[in-house]
């Protein structure tokens, strides 16, 4: 049994394998794609190019589904707390004044180092006055470190060492004068040095 149509032009019934409409004699004109008749160009259903009824395929009632490709959903970053920068050398601070003894111990039991400084001696492979303790260090520099007694008490300072001079952990900037206590440590390259003095009034300093 054929199906019904509306004829586009005046709107009466018509059977769907008329090419004129029987009421008003109007060509019939369908889809190219669907079948379905129209009264423009293009069907207003897929847009495609109207044809005369007859050159066209059968009326597509239901068209099937097209697959949906999957997307896979992307879940925007998480945002990243800003990262600190890493303090890694000393500001040179200045300590009160101290009633100090004139020298320096510097001890290393593992090194078998125990040496004392005094003001203006220089730490060092081929410099200063313990090259015969450091020369067997290749990672402490030819000059490599000063130490200096002021009024705010007992400094030391990296000559632009190639490997660094440190003081409990933190890594100096050359050329600069920085505090050190009794009872801590520095780092001279590799090797770590205890470092005591004698401090005549107040006892012996801490962190």
């Amino acid at each position: 049994m054929n199906d019904i149509w509306q004829c586009p032009s005046c709107k009466e019934k018509i059977e769907n394998d008329f090419r004129y409409c029987d009421q008003c004699g109007k060509q019939i004109m369908v889809c190219s794609l669907c079948g379905r008749p129209g009264d423009r160009n293009r069907c207003k259903f897929d847009g495609k190019e109207l044809i005369p009824a007859g050159n066209s395929k059968p009326i597509q009632t239901t068209q099937s589904p097209q697959p949906v490709p999957h997307v896979q959903t992307i879940q925007p970053p998480q945002s990243m707390p800003p990262v600190q920068p890493v303090q890694a050398v000393f500001a040179p601070v200045q300590l009160p004044q101290q009633n100090i003894g004139d020298k320096v111990k510097l001890t290393s039991q593992i090194h078998g180092i125990m040496i004392e400084v005094k003001d203006g001696d220089i730490i060092g492979r081929k410099n200063g006055a313990f090259t015969s303790v450091f020369a067997r260090f290749n990672f402490v520099s030819g000059t490599h470190c000063k130490f200096v007694k002021n009024a705010g008490g007992w400094h030391i300072q990296d000559m632009g060492s190639t490997n660094g001079t440190f003081y409990n952990g933190g890594q100096l900037a050359p050329n600069a004068l920085y505090p050190i206590l009794s009872n801590t440590t520095i780092k001279i390259a590799d090797i770590e040095l205890f470092v005591t003095y004698d401090i005549n009034e107040g006892g012996t300093a801490r962190l």
